[in-house]
């Protein structure tokens, strides 16, 4: 049976963790800091909190160090919720992924700059194919002879 806890739980954790920061914890530090995820060990004893920020000037190792000594607080959360009976241990980790994303956008964008002007996207590529380059499969010349020996064999191995 799939254990369906986990997801739900790590789902809450994450509510809980982003309404403290945006609504209850009042540090300037940790404006515009969110959690984007959280992984949950299967003994429920370990805790990873996945990070990130906009528009905050903090490096990512300043927010992290803040993110650390207000965990106490996030503890306090999690036992106000009462949606878990032990407490898990909280390590906090910067999320990249809208940095490797920005990356990829300004490689696709070098690439697009760098291809030939010549790009149409309504070219019809039937136009450039000789008649002989494809096969057209045609439904009617299929033999049914083969199905009909398929079932002669099959009467002669009941014999």
């Amino acid at each position: 049976m799939k254990n369906h806890r986990m997801p739900r739980l790590s789902k809450e954790l994450k509510k809980i963790f982003n309404i403290a920061l945006s609504q209850k914890l009042n540090d300037p530090a940790l404006a515009w800091v969110n959690i984007t995820d959280v992984v949950i060990s299967k003994d429920l004893r370990y805790a990873k909190l996945y990070f990130t920020h906009f528009n905050n000037p903090a490096s990512h190792e300043e927010i992290k160090a803040q993110l650390i000594k207000s965990s106490g607080f996030f503890k306090k959360q999690i036992a106000g919720a009462h949606i878990m009976r032990t407490i898990p241990e909280l390590s906090f980790f910067y999320d990249d992924t809208e940095d490797r994303a920005e990356r990829v956008d300004a490689l696709l964008a070098s690439i697009k700059e760098e291809y030939d002007e010549d790009y149409d996207p309504d070219i019809d590529i039937e136009d450039y194919l000789d008649d002989d380059d494809y096969y057209d499969y045609d439904d009617d010349d299929e033999e049914e002879d083969d199905y009909d020996d398929f079932d002669e064999d099959d009467e002669e191995k009941d014999r």
